[in-house]
């Protein structure tokens, strides 16, 4: 009998351990196309902008260079940020309507949009939970300058270097997959919905040669033209 139930618990442990050991057929991508669901919750928002805001935002990466693409209004309105790992170039781009502006910084400048998060610190967490099949770790951001603290998600089974360069949270070595920010003034809640091992082309990394180049607070004050709560 004891024999029968030794055998019984070293079936379930293995069926356990074998379970929680089986990975993503995605472990370990470099290139592809990661989805986020994108919600801003109306309560955190006082901008009119969320109006033409999408529900997705996609996000593309290949040779450790990244293309977040935020688009809406029909293609009129759209914010793209783009890195080039090799250069050491980050490229915040803007478009509204015919205006078109872009944003230059290295990896020793704050990204656009994310002033009021510059001071925040992180603090690891030992949580973690399954998004997309990747396991997934937490991270809080402690943020003084808007006295409240950011909630975080990230893996690092998708090899991306330095995945978090153009984005406020730089110092974090991971792929975001479920996160919170506040960029220009305005608050997001990303969650990853998909990812797809694809062939991403160059072209997606590409910087338009008829987008204005402008420094930072230029940026900040057209957007502000728009709506004056940003």
């Amino acid at each position: 009998m004891k024999n029968t139930v030794k055998t019984l618990i070293f079936i379930i442990t293995a069926f356990l351990c074998f379970g929680c050991g089986k990975t993503n057929k995605y472990s370990g991508i470099s290139e592809g196309k990661l989805t986020y669901q994108v919600k801003f919750p109306k309560s955190e928002n006082k901008s009119q902008l969320i109006g033409i805001m999408p529900e997705e935002v996609e996000m593309y990466f290949k040779n450790n260079n990244t293309a977040m693409n935020i688009k809406g209004f029909a293609g009129s309105f759209r914010i793209s940020f783009i890195t080039n790992h090799e250069e050491n170039k980050y490229y915040s781009l803007v478009r509204i309507a015919l205006d078109k502006f872009k944003y230059v910084t290295d990896s020793t400048g704050t990204a656009f949009g994310y002033d009021m998060l510059k001071d925040m610190q992180l603090e690891y967490q030992t949580d973690t939970m399954t998004i997309c099949g990747f396991l997934c770790h937490k991270a809080i951001a402690h943020c003084k300058t808007i006295n409240r603290d950011l909630e975080l998600w990230y893996t690092n089974d998708i090899k991306i270097a330095r995945p978090n360069i153009n984005n406020a949270f730089k110092n974090l070595d991971g792929v975001l997959m479920k996160f919170q920010v506040l960029l220009s003034g305005i608050y997001m809640e990303f969650t990853a919905k998909g990812i797809s091992e694809e062939i991403v082309p160059e072209d997606a990394f590409a910087i338009p040669e008829n987008y204005k180049e402008i420094q930072k607070d230029e940026l900040e004050a057209f957007l502000k033209s728009f709506d004056p709560n940003l």
